[in-house]
């Protein structure tokens, strides 16, 4: 496997895990009232798991080894790539405020929702296709395959410190069951 399998496999997850967001912004499109507590295990999952894992690894741990391998920092995909990660804080952010509302929900409130998690599914989904076929096929070009290896390995590395904390495990596990919840 390389680091780009790696990655692409935690984006295949996160995008079931977005077909029940799709879901719930279905049944509220549709008059239907949600669990909300479903929704902030999302947006949970979303800023843990997308964010502070997934991101985690291209940030810290990919980006510097393409910009040790002669990527522009400032221009081109890794600026891109920060850019969209800081569009996707900012929608996550727009979510957790959504889900996190204490009172009913206006029809105002609902049409903010579903404005906001269909921006969010749309985005998150057109970033990881852009990762996917163009950015992780530029970087297979740029990285040798002793610097590849050596990222898989830091990604086990780091995801193995992350089983070892019950917070994150639980969390992704709580996401994962709404899988099966809404037969995704």
């Amino acid at each position: 496997m390389n680091p780009f399998q790696y990655l692409g496999n935690e984006h295949r997850e996160l995008t079931r895990v977005l077909c029940v967001l799709d879901r719930l912004i279905q049944a509220v499109n549709a008059g239907d009232s949600i669990d909300r507590r479903e929704l902030e295990i999302l947006v949970d999952y979303f800023r843990e798991v997308g964010d502070m894992a997934h991101h985690d690894k291209e940030e810290t741990l990919l980006v510097p080894a393409l910009v040790r391998h002669h990527m522009d920092w400032f221009d081109g995909p890794l600026a891109e790539l920060r850019k969209d990660h800081g569009q996707e804080r900012y929608l996550t952010r727009s979510l957790r405020h959504a889900a996190s509302k204490q009172s009913e929900w206006s029809d105002e409130d609902k049409r903010h929702f579903v404005s906001i998690g269909q921006a969010y599914s749309e985005f998150l989904r057109a970033h990881m296709g852009k990762e996917n076929e163009v950015w992780f096929v530029a970087a297979a070009r740029v990285l040798p395959e002793s610097v590849q290896t050596e990222l898989v390995e830091s990604f086990q590395r780091f995801d193995q410190e992350l089983t070892e904390l019950k917070d994150f495990v639980l969390l992704r596990e709580r996401a994962l069951r709404l899988l099966d919840k809404y037969g995704v």
